[in-house]
């Protein structure tokens, strides 16, 4: 466990070890003021210095090849919800690919970046944000925390411990095999799967269903002509 008073993005610090030779598996950098946190596609996430749980973790996949590295978002995201579930009783649900959700409020997401070569995962690196105790989100209206959730403050080394306690249960010697069982637990919890919703793609919208995601991650969307759509993540958006 390293700690940081601050730095611009935790992600950044620890690839910045990996390229260096000086990163192992588990190491976790926790990051009391993240000042440019990033989000999916190099977006900013902000965070509130000292109210928020802003980490990120180095994890090797030596039994997981490349066709399988949505294992490693289903795995995150589910290890997410379980620790979360013990501090509050909220609601969680995951909204594709990526975020925590409590009713249509963002609670917290996830940033993987995962070095390849060949079809071999070499490692990952696993960026946590969950918003812990945060009060306001200028211009954000769909962000929220869980104390904004509660009423009831809760201490950020607490949710830490617990959150590292099931993204272990869930990491340690994930392989290929445990893809489709993953897959499967992480769809039972897809925010607004099989309910007509509105979609955007290509700045057109659509009406569809979510069906689930593919054994990749691409999101699976049945539109009203019966046919389903596979969409990777920034090429559709879901209004809600």
């Amino acid at each position: 466990m390293i700690k940081l008073d601050a730095t611009a993005s935790s992600n950044d610090w620890l690839k910045g070890r990996f390229l260096s030779g000086d990163c192992l598996d588990g190491d976790v950098v926790w990051v009391r003021n993240q000042t440019q946190g990033r989000g999916q596609r190099n977006k900013l996430w902000q965070s509130e210095p000292m109210k928020n749980l802003t980490f990120s973790l180095f994890k090797l996949f030596p039994k997981l090849t490349v066709k399988y590295a949505f294992a490693i978002n289903c795995a995150v995201t589910l290890a997410l919800v379980e620790a979360l579930s013990e501090f509050v009783e909220i609601g969680l649900m995951l909204k594709w690919p990526n975020d925590i959700l409590s009713g249509k409020n963002k609670i917290g997401g996830v940033l993987i970046e995962n070095m390849i070569k060949g079809d071999r995962i070499m490692g990952s690196i696993i960026g946590i944000g969950i918003n812990v105790n945060q009060e306001y989100f200028e211009e954000l209206p769909h962000a929220s925390s869980l104390l904004l959730k509660t009423g009831v403050k809760v201490e950020i080394d607490n949710v830490l411990k617990r959150v590292l306690k099931f993204l272990e249960q869930y990491l340690i010697g994930l392989s290929n095999e445990d893809s489709a069982g993953l897959k499967t637990q992480y769809e039972a919890l897809l925010f607004r799967k099989g309910k007509p919703s509105t979609f955007i793609a290509h700045e057109k919208k659509f009406q569809g269903v979510i069906k689930g995601v593919t054994e990749s991650g691409l999101l699976k969307i049945q539109k009203s002509s019966g046919e389903v759509f596979n969409y990777s993540h920034g090429t559709v958006e879901l209004m809600y």
